[in-house]
């Protein structure tokens, strides 16, 4: 059971942080796909909790909400490569929305109404190297090298450039054509920006809950961290009384004992009680391990 529930654990994220970041609207795709991924893990964490046999186990995973509702939302609409910028598009999955599917296709089907220029263009003009490219600054433009210049029909195209090597035109058409690729483009981006607010929003009403589950999430973490630590190092949980006795047979200092690994480790009793005694008083040479010993019964006493 304890092997089941690091083996969960292992899967989840920072989810405080994570809610953190939904509250204050700063959380991107990346953010809402390691909340999926975590809520993903946390029914075999549950249901290891409640099989384990643990009362405490069993109650931490009564009290647990998986979240299925908001996992779902997140696998629904978010890419599982999302970019980390949310102003840049490529972040909701095809099928989430029809009004982005169908900007998203006049921009495919503009590109290949370019690729399909590109290749026309090179067969009337016999230019092999003729090339159809795009940037930010002047848009999409046609590339011809001046070596290939004289091979262009007068007044083919109109110059919008000229470089070093080369020179760039453009024609009516394909500025029409750039107008709608790039307000396609460019409403396709708004409109995914819109949907992942959206999402960010509906999952932000639910922080409460995600800070339950974090919550719940944290004590079995550190009840499975003292389990583990208890059975590698044999360590054995004390029996607590309302009364005044401290008494510690075969006692270890947990830390001189893992520094010490294949050498073997002297243990050691102590005794206060009303009986015996409030006090010891520890004699002893320089370097004989008298502190070592006060820290190692403070130790056990805070652990």
């Amino acid at each position: 059971a304890r092997d089941e529930i690091r083996t969960g654990l292992k899967d989840i994220y920072d989810l405080e942080r994570l809610v953190g970041r939904i509250a204050y609207g700063n959380a991107n795709a990346r953010d809402l796909i390691a909340l999926r991924k975590s809520l993903a893990s946390v029914p075999n964490i549950a249901e290891a909790s409640g099989e384990s046999g643990s009362h405490t186990l069993g109650e931490l995973a009564q009290a647990m909400d998986v979240c299925t509702d908001i996992r779902e939302w997140i696998e629904l609409a978010i890419h599982e490569d999302a970019p980390v910028s949310v102003r840049e598009g490529g972040m909701i999955k095809t099928g989430y929305n029809s009004q982005l599917d169908q900007f998203r296709e006049a921009s495919k089907n503009g590109k290949q109404w370019m690729a399909e220029l590109e290749r026309s263009e090179r067969e009337e003009t016999g230019i092999k190297s003729l090339k159809l490219g795009y940037n930010k600054v002047f848009g999409y433009y046609i590339e011809v090298t001046k070596a290939n210049l004289h091979l262009l029909p007068e007044g083919r195209y109109e110059r919008k450039q000229t470089l070093a090597n080369a020179e760039r035109f453009v024609t009516p058409e394909l500025k029409e054509k750039e107008a709608l690729i790039l307000e396609a483009e460019e409403r396709t981006v708004g409109l995914e920006y819109e949907l992942f607010s959206e999402l960010r929003e509906r999952i932000a009403v639910h922080i409460p809950r995600l800070q339950k589950l974090a919550g719940l999430l944290a004590q079995i973490d550190v009840l499975q961290s003292l389990a583990d630590v208890s059975a590698s190092r044999d360590y054995r949980r004390p029996q607590l009384s309302e009364g005044y006795n401290l008494v510690i047979k075969d006692g270890r200092h947990p830390v001189v004992e893992a520094v010490l690994q294949e050498e073997r480790f002297v243990r050691n009793d102590a005794s206060l009680t009303r009986e015996q005694g409030s006090m010891l008083l520890i004699t002893g040479p320089n370097m004989a391990g008298k502190s070592t010993y006060m820290r190692q019964v403070a130790l056990i006493c805070i652990m």
